[in-house]
């Protein structure tokens, strides 16, 4: 017996709301297919990959699923097979949508009756093995859908956030991939941060959540501003900041880092010179010698489950 799960990239933070907030998108997608070998002896799970590790310590999916078996105290032996859609590397929630996949395929193949939160719980562990640390943001938006806010990591809880602004979503891609990227970009987050900047990003927090829910988009457009996160990563996308101010002149809702970068997430609407932002941004890639994808995409749904034979 066997389960596919598909789940969709996503861009975390969101301004000012460094691991708490993300939304999903339908740019990219994986696919995660989980099957049953037997039931009853020793616990075993293996990865088969074209594109990502097979080795279950080093694998976003087989690493997560591995571990909530050992937590449930199952014993099981599983294959999943990982069909990688998502470039890694560029701040799209990769890592994070393939252990969405995998605990949510596992759930359905075991009958596991996990919530949406649990499944979080779960999914998060995944992301140790591929920058270290088991952040639930990415996983959270994947699994749930939408735009979320994650309220708590113990236990870990994440919440819907309304959203009454109609808005379309612009991806600028690097097409350059770093590897532990995601690792090396939370090394450079400062220890220490000053009071006037925390004060400074919980306004534009609050400004952001305010603007969704009311569909204001000039709180919005005020609320993607980030003093602590985006500045101390700025070396690994020098170009982000004049990307960003044209797009603002272009009369974009709002523009902000995907995730840990280098990729920018750019919200747009009918008010928006959507091509001359392209246009301009194109000439800001080539000038820093990078060629960049230009995706046009729209908030995705949660994962999605298919079962086989």
């Amino acid at each position: 017996m066997s389960i596919t799960a598909t789940a969709y990239s996503s861009s975390a933070n969101l301004g000012s709301g460094f691991d708490v907030l993300s939304m999903a998108h339908k740019a990219f997608k994986d696919k995660v297919k989980a099957t049953l070998i037997s039931e009853g002896r020793n616990l075993k799970i293996s990865v088969s990959s074209k594109n990502t590790p097979e080795n279950v310590e080093k694998n976003s999916a087989g690493f997560a699923v591995k571990r909530m078996l050992e937590i449930l105290g199952i014993n099981a032996e599983i294959s999943l097979e990982v069909i990688k859609g998502i470039p890694y590397g560029l701040g799209l929630g990769s890592s994070g949508a393939s252990a969405s996949a995998a605990i949510a395929a596992v759930n359905e193949l075991l009958d596991l009756d996990l919530s949406l939160n649990e499944q979080v719980e779960f999914a998060k562990i995944g992301e140790i093995a591929s920058s270290g640390s088991p952040h639930p943001d990415n996983v959270a938006a994947s699994t749930f859908g939408g735009i979320v806010a994650v309220t708590s990591v113990s236990p870990t809880k994440v919440i819907r956030v309304p959203s009454n602004l109609n808005f379309k979503i612009l991806l600028i891609v690097p097409q350059k991939t770093q590897e532990g990227k995601t690792k090396k970009a939370r090394e450079m987050l400062p220890k220490e941060i000053e009071i006037e900047r925390y004060v400074y990003n919980s306004r534009h927090l609050s400004s952001l959540l305010i603007g969704l829910s009311s569909g204001d988009r000039e709180l919005v457009r005020e609320g993607l501003n980030d003093e602590i996160f985006e500045v101390s990563r700025l070396p690994l996308f020098p170009y982000y900041p004049k990307i960003k101010e044209n797009a603002i002149e272009k009369n974009a809702i709002g523009v902000c880092v995907s995730g840990a970068g280098p990729s920018i997430l750019v919200l747009y609407d009918n008010k928006t010179d959507l091509e001359g932002i392209i246009s301009s941004s194109k000439e800001i890639c080539t000038k820093n010698d990078i060629n960049c994808d230009f995706i046009q995409t729209e908030l995705a749904g949660g994962v999605e489950i298919e079962r086989g034979n």
